[in-house]
């Protein structure tokens, strides 16, 4: 059975869409060197996103688009799990976004005259890039009507409370 795309509800294209531009952009610069000697000429040299605990926060962002799109795609031969996957999209996106940042700005960074040390333009493209795909998970779980893991589910009701005595 194909998916239409434009017929998936709006979150579920974002989701899915920031997911696929996190992956892409996790290869652009994100932290480097650039020094300028004048007339000599200038030399810049950079890493990307997959370094550090950087790469946790990268795969969790990864997860948690595959997880949204095994729901898309094929909801019908997903198992019973005893938490909500539009709830471990979420977290899961947040998580993997929180780490990004985190590993973004532990990132020592010097500026000088010819020379400068820090955060590239890339980092800034995942970090926004990551921050859209957790509000619209979030959107998403909303919209779901799924009950938080904290929640009670029927299951352990709590007693009645005692009689009052005479």
């Amino acid at each position: 059975m194909a998916v239409d795309v434009k017929q998936m509800p709006r979150n579920d294209q974002v989701v899915l869409g920031a997911g696929v531009l996190a992956l892409i952009a996790s290869f652009f610069p994100f932290y480097g060197l650039s020094v300028s000697a004048g007339g000599l000429g200038s030399y810049s040299a950079s890493i990307n996103a997959w370094h550090s605990y950087g790469t946790v926060g990268v795969l969790l962002v990864i997860i948690a688009t595959l997880v949204a799109a095994a729901q898309v795609f094929s909801a019908s031969s997903l198992p019973e799990v005893p938490v909500s996957l539009n709830f471990v999209v979420a977290g899961a996106a947040a998580l993997g976004t929180l780490l990004i940042i985190l590993r973004a700005f532990t990132y020592k960074t010097v500026s000088g005259v010819g020379g400068s040390v820090g955060l590239k333009w890339g980092a800034y493209v995942l970090m926004v890039i990551c921050v859209i795909q957790v509000a619209f998970a979030v959107m998403r779980l909303r919209e779901s009507g799924d009950a938080m893991p904290w929640e009670n589910r029927g299951g352990a009701t709590t007693p009645p409370p005692p009689p009052p005595s005479a």
